[in-house]
């Protein structure tokens, strides 16, 4: 016995659709690296130096006659002395740099193409009896 055309199933065609799922990934971006560096430059400073200058002074002496003879020295030393400049170099800390990372936070703007199915319905032709799929 055939089942009445009510509890058969019907033809039927499935759709889809593409949905866009966006999120994010943590990826390295570049490598950084912080060196110091010496940089020389040349300075230059006057400083002030003193000196000691022999100085000789002549006298004339009386013509009157000593009650002792002075002793003649033919030869008279005296150390004269100079200041020079003495330079020395200390290190001193002048500056400290704080390396640090933050997160900046900003939004790109993605954008794609989806793709969804639509049922197109065309009219093939008259129907006849023998095509009919109800059977």
């Amino acid at each position: 016995m055939a089942e009445p055309s009510s509890r058969r199933a019907a033809p039927e065609v499935q759709l889809h659709q593409e949905v866009l799922h966006v999120g994010t990934e943590r990826v390295a971006v570049e490598r950084v690296r912080v060196a110091k560096r010496i940089v020389t430059e040349t300075r230059t400073i006057e400083v002030p130096v003193r000196t000691e200058e022999l100085v000789v002074t002549r006298e004339e002496l009386d013509p009157v006659p000593l009650a002792e003879p002075a002793a003649d020295a033919d030869e008279i030393v005296v150390v004269l002395h100079e200041e020079v400049p003495e330079v020395t170099l200390r290190v001193l800390p002048v500056e400290r740099v704080v390396v640090r990372k933050r997160t900046v936070r900003g939004e790109d703007v993605v954008s794609a193409d989806l793709a969804t199915e639509v049922a197109d319905v065309t009219v093939v032709g008259p129907a006849t009896e023998n095509t009919s799929s109800t059977e």
